[in-house]
């Protein structure tokens, strides 16, 4: 580690520069550097007024070795920059300048940390809703059992409004059959228009109909999904609090 260019002709307080370079010399053990700088840092700001507020830039180059200057040196624009206040302890940084890549990966890292951060606040969220909310397994499967009973309900109701819609069809269709263009015959009438527009929405019910019946089940499923998840992860919950109270019992080995 050695005293940078910049540091060298910039230092404001003759104990940094000369504390700083005589122990910025690759003799001396890395660890006693930043004792030292900071020493030095101390003795500078007692010996000049205006060094209560110097900062220290600490920066490393691409071998490894590290800098200090009182600005930021254009050759450590690259690399990121650690402020040292006048006692030599990191008060913030300046980060070094950044490829599209680097900036893009750095982006993906902070946004999957986010998400990890937020899975696990929701985890624990769930763990303390569940216990809670029941006390047993039974309450749990109730709960489930009752909420089925209001989708089958509704998926029924469904179904209901989708054979009637089914039947209408047919009859549609069949009366469609005796006009033009269902009727080949050169003699058979055009399709009133009435007709025709009642045989298009007819069509079009029966087709939403289905996918609100498909999506009924669809909730009826993940519904019993999550029960399911949530039993589970319920007697986990319930067996790690067992033991820990038989743990934090009293002569209990």
């Amino acid at each position: 580690m050695r005293l940078s260019k910049a540091s060298r002709g910039r230092c404001t307080g003759t104990a940094v520069c000369g504390t700083l370079a005589a122990v910025m010399t690759p003799s001396r053990p890395h660890f006693l550097v930043g004792l030292l700088a900071a020493s030095a840092l101390g003795t500078a700001a007692a010996a000049t007024p205006s060094s209560s507020t110097q900062q220290v830039y600490k920066w490393t180059d691409e071998k490894g070795v590290v800098h200090y200057s009182d600005a930021v040196p254009a050759q450590s624009a690259d690399q990121d920059t650690t402020v040292l206040n006048s006692q030599g302890v990191p008060v913030g940084s300046v980060p070094g300048r950044r490829t599209p890549d680097q900036v893009a990966a750095e982006a993906a890292r902070r946004t999957e940390e986010e998400r990890t951060h937020l899975a696990a606040a929701q985890s624990r969220q769930r763990d303390q809703n569940l216990l809670a909310t029941y006390l047993t397994v039974e309450e749990i499967e109730a709960l489930r059992d009752r909420r089925a009973d209001i989708l089958d309900g509704q998926a029924r109701v469904a179904n209901a409004y989708l054979e009637q819609l089914r039947a209408r069809q047919h009859q549609l269709e069949q009366q469609v059959k005796r006009f033009k263009p269902y009727n080949t015959s050169p003699n058979a009438p055009q399709l009133p228009e009435p007709l025709a527009e009642d045989l298009v929405r007819n069509t079009t019910d029966v087709a939403t109909q289905q996918r609100n019946l498909e999506l009924k089940k669809q909730d009826l499923d993940n519904m019993k999904a999550q029960f399911a998840s949530d039993i589970a992860r319920f007697r986990q919950l319930k067996k790690i609090e067992t033991e820990y109270s038989r743990g934090a019992q009293p002569g209990h080995n």
